[in-house]
């Protein structure tokens, strides 16, 4: 059987400086430069890694205006938004790696023969993988931030919480290790019954290989618009904006939702019609309900899409507004060294 996935971290010798590879998980990591060694475990019983800022403030200024431009926001918002203030900001998460094993049984559905006539087939998948689970450890307010994607350029440091601003850690640790267990269990049951139709029995297990309380940096970037705030957070590390909140373009979307209604209307109008011309035929009449039917269904949309458009969302974020762009999902899979199974 081939060896379990090492997911190797590269960190700063506080000593020497020299670059020091450990996997993750490790409670004591030892220099191969000067021989000194140090704990990443804290007087809490928690193993926490900080990784370095390497995003410079001007970089991810430049990242955010270049957003500023992406998506449906305010046309003229590159030229007069106003950036009233960035600094740098450390954010906590819990970060669980563990391997996910499930026994799924149920029924897959397949199409055969001339006629395409469906077929049930007895399915039984086995899952052997190994999951990565990252919740925020904090309440995050309002920056729209609830899981992380470690890069492989990370470069993790020595601890230093005294002096960096963060947000203090409000979500427990055996809290955090609970729901990201089963969190890890319904990930496993959930790639196991993927080609099923009915699922009749599934039982999960998972097997910890590491739990670090990681703290990871960001920068936050506020700004006006028309003397309303706004703000975008930009990852650290990548330079990617992963959320934010932008004014939307107002005009776009009055366009569209004229056009939705132009659309309704004329949906409508063909039911009338089609009633008339049938002289209140039933084939008429279901024709009406059903142009009535789309109607609604299309100004229904377009409401709902642009009622709370004069704002645009990006990130995990709540509230009124247009949701764009990509939400971090908690869970990630790692693919490399699984031995499922289906039959």
């Amino acid at each position: 059987m081939a060896e379990t996935q090492k997911i190797l971290v590269t960190m700063t010798c506080p000593s020497c400086g020299g670059q020091v590879e450990y996997e993750e998980g490790e409670e004591l990591v030892l220099c191969k430069f000067c021989e000194s060694v140090f704990a990443l475990t804290t007087d809490e019983g928690i193993n926490k890694v900080m990784y370095k800022l390497t995003v410079e403030k001007d970089k991810a200024l430049d990242k955010v205006k270049a957003w500023f431009s992406n998506g449906p926001k305010a046309q003229d918002l590159p030229t007069t938004a106003v950036i009233t203030e960035a600094y740098p900001l450390y954010l906590p998460f819990w970060r669980l790696i563990a391997r996910g094993k499930a026994c799924v049984c149920g029924i897959e559905e397949q199409r055969r023969g001339k006629d395409n006539e469906r077929v049930e087939i007895p399915h039984e998948a086995l899952i052997n993988r190994e999951y990565i689970y990252s919740e925020i450890a904090c309440e995050p307010g309002d920056l729209g931030i609830q899981s992380i994607v470690l890069p492989e350029r990370a470069e993790a440091i020595s601890i230093d919480d005294q002096n960096i601003v963060t947000f203090g850690v409000t979500k427990s640790r055996d809290e955090a290790y609970d729901i990201g267990g089963n969190s890890i269990k319904n990930s496993a049951i959930l790639d196991g019954s993927a080609k099923m139709s009915k699922v009749y029995f599934s039982k999960a297990f998972f097997f910890p290989k590491a739990f670090t309380l990681i703290y990871y940096p960001f920068w936050i970037v506020r700004y006006q618009y028309q003397e309303r705030d706004y703000f975008a957070t930009v990852d650290g590390i990548t330079s990617r904006v992963v959320s934010g909140r932008a004014p939307g373009n107002a005009g776009s979307q009055s366009t569209a939702a004229g056009i939705g209604g132009a659309v309704a209307g004329g949906v409508v109008g063909l039911g009338i019609g089609m009633a008339v011309v049938t002289d209140g035929s039933e084939l008429g009449i279901g024709m009406l309900v059903i142009g009535m039917v789309a109607a609604v269904a299309l100004l229904g949309y377009f409401y709902t899409r642009f009622r709370y458009g004069d704002e645009i969302l990006e990130g995990a974020l709540d509230g009124k507004g247009l949701k764009t762009g990509r939400t971090q999902t908690k869970i990630q899979t790692v693919y490399n060294e699984t031995y499922d199974h289906f039959n």
